[in-house]
């Protein structure tokens, strides 16, 4: 189930991953201004010379923890992004602070998707969506787990799949889990041919992978 509005979660979310820097800012202005936070610095002793905000706003609220996105562009003022980060923060209602909970930095031409938090039998999955000009993904997956975004191994099924696959066959690449339905749907190919056979994947969730739970092959 998507998590469009609010959802309970007993836990408060401030723990994160593991990040280089502070990971505490002001809450006023991180829709605004690029905050100093985990691997991003700027200005005249930073990493980059400037940082701006592109895209920002409220994701979701998880118990009594508000999550905001905040996209950056980062590189010289005057010029086109060098890179792009997409940070995530939490902010309990009426506190002044915002946590850094996730961050990802990426070639500068990269968009991102609104980031996507569902509700499943494994947990509390979040999918964090990066496209680049050409077309391709660049997708990472944490789960909710003792307080913190863990992340998700997302190729670990895949290796499963090479060797469940009848002789022959292989994988396409560039495919991506939809973990609203814990499905995949990958092409196959044969001597580097499309074989015009899907493999149909049902995918589970341990020890912070994706896994293979069920296999069927069918005709495009």
């Amino acid at each position: 189930m998507r998590v469009a509005f609010a959802f309970m979660l007993s836990t408060a979310i401030f723990s994160s991953a593991a990040h280089a820097g502070n990971t505490v800012t002001e809450f006023e202005g991180i829709q605004e201004r690029c905050a100093q936070v985990g691997d991003i610095s700027f200005g005249p002793k930073g990493r980059w010379p400037a940082c701006r905000v592109t895209q920002a706003g409220w994701v979701a609220t998880v118990g009594i923890l508000d999550i905001y996105q905040a996209q950056y562009c980062l590189g010289a003022s005057d010029a086109e992004c060098g890179e792009r980060a997409l940070l995530l923060f939490g902010n309990r209602a009426y506190t002044p602070e915002a946590h850094l909970l996730v961050q990802r930095i990426d070639p500068g031409a990269t968009r991102y998707d609104d980031p996507l938090l569902v509700e499943t039998p494994y947990g509390t999955l979040m999918a964090l969506e990066a496209r680049s000009p050409g077309g391709s993904e660049s997708n990472s997956y944490h789960l909710w787990q003792k307080g913190r975004w863990m992340p998700i191994d997302s190729k670990a099924w895949l290796r499963d799949l090479s060797k469940r696959l009848p002789k022959g066959l292989s994988a396409g690449e560039g495919v991506a889990p939809d973990i609203d339905r814990m499905r995949v749907q990958v092409p196959l190919y044969r001597s580097g041919e499309n074989a015009g056979i899907v493999a149909e994947v049902e995918l589970g969730l341990a020890k912070n992978r994706f896994t293979l739970t069920k296999l069927t092959l069918a005709h495009e």
